[in-house]
């Protein structure tokens, strides 16, 4: 990219610029895309520019959001394109079965990615809808499951940052997570009671490839009727069966 900057040095500015996007900010102008990454405005907006040139990004007067090539590079990850067609077999039956709403999660770099959605009809989406398509690593049971049974190095990163709240039950602590995640590995799934949104409990269980989580299901619906004993058996019966099915498919 002609620059005058080495590679890395660049890598690491695009990484940060496509990181300030989020669901809830899809388009940034230029003011703002420095202050979340802490970059000045004559370097965003130089590397934003070549960021528009390559399909990076795209611009509109003075403001920017992703662009195309982004959705279609990430179409291409075989093990992404391959877990959502799998899980796309499943997430309708979860649904009809436990007459709520279902998500496929996988772990982003710093979040939680909500990418597949089934909505029952009594389960309405509500509370998928509340948040964004990601949301913190220790908030909720999506989170808890990666945390448990996925990359060693997610949880460690977590586990050094701050844990915010999100809720009045967003658990804060480390020492309190550590055991919470204890408590999900010898159960084999995740629970959430209002820890992400109030009203709201969920069940998560793994998806896994070469015995670590590279995926959830999560059942979600409002707390008062979060039946336990009736929606982890599901759950965590969807996510062996996805595991088998794209296991089978990467041997």
């Amino acid at each position: 990219m002609g620059s005058g900057l080495d590679g890395d040095s660049l890598l690491r500015k695009v990484r940060l610029i496509l990181g300030a996007f989020g669901t809830g900010a899809p388009v940034l102008g230029l003011s703002e895309l420095a202050r979340r990454t802490g970059l000045a405005k004559t370097t965003v907006h130089r590397v934003a520019t070549e960021m528009v040139g390559v399909g990076l990004l795209n611009r509109h007067g003075r403001r920017y959001e992703l662009g195309s090539l982004l959705f279609e590079l990430g179409q291409r990850v075989p093990r992404t394109r391959d877990l959502r067609l799998i899980a796309a077999r499943y997430l309708e039956d979860l649904a009809l079965t436990t007459r709520e709403t279902v998500v496929l999660s996988f772990p982003g770099d710093q979040d939680v990615l909500f990418v597949e959605k089934y909505f029952s009809q009594r389960g309405g989406g509500v509370a998928v809808t509340q948040v964004e398509g990601r949301v913190p690593f220790h908030c909720g049971a999506s989170g808890k499951t990666l945390l448990a049974f996925g990359d060693p190095a997610i949880r460690e990163r977590v586990m050094a940052s701050p844990l915010r709240r999100r809720t009045p039950w967003t658990i804060t602590e480390p020492a309190r997570l550590e055991a919470e995640l204890d408590r999900t590995r010898r159960q084999g799934y995740a629970i959430d009671r209002q820890e992400l949104v109030v009203g709201y409990g969920a069940v998560a269980a793994p998806v896994f490839a070469r015995g670590v989580a590279v995926a959830t299901f999560t059942v979600t619906g409002p707390i008062d009727r979060l039946d336990v004993p009736r929606l982890a058996p599901v759950v965590t019966a969807a996510g062996r069966a996805v595991t088998r099915d794209f296991e089978s498919v990467n041997d």
